[in-house]
């Protein structure tokens, strides 16, 4: 009876461990442009206006850190008070150590609209709980601020 419940205790803290280790394993950075280049994978945040938006292409590339097959693109649009979306952005493009991201946004949205990027950690084919997640205001990377 000793034994099993040892055994039960083991199972239970070694999941805990587990999950405090995955999240522990992840990192958030805000990308501006004063950091942009100072990541472990390389970004292009390139914008274009168009009519009443601003386009946006991201780019991330293998640097020092590789592509993960586990990707994440997430846009959340807000206004002063309100979210108005949150998404998912499909990849526009993938190439063997870069991935590509498009979407244009109203520009009275800019201020406070978020895109977030995540390269995911993987194990055995599978996607973990944690990553690497970078994120930026639109606003940071347009000329409309």
């Amino acid at each position: 009876m000793k034994s099993k419940i040892i055994l039960c205790l083991a199972l239970v803290l070694s999941g805990l461990l587990s999950t405090l280790s995955a999240r522990a394993g992840s990192m958030w950075t805000q990308l501006n442009s004063t950091n942009l280049n100072n990541q472990r994978l390389a970004f292009s945040i390139k914008t274009e206006k168009v009519k009443d938006g601003l386009h946006f292409l991201v780019t991330v590339e293998s640097k020092e850190a590789t592509l993960s097959m586990f990707l994440q693109a997430h846009l959340k649009i807000t206004s002063d008070e309100d979210q108005i979306v949150s998404c998912a952005v499909d990849k526009a493009r993938r190439d063997k150590g870069s991935v590509a991201y498009e979407f244009t946004v109203s520009i009275k949205y800019l201020a406070k609209s978020q895109f977030t990027f995540g390269n995911m950690a993987e194990s055995n084919g599978h996607p973990m709980p944690a990553g690497d997640f970078y994120w930026f205001y639109l606003k940071d990377f347009s000329n409309e601020k």
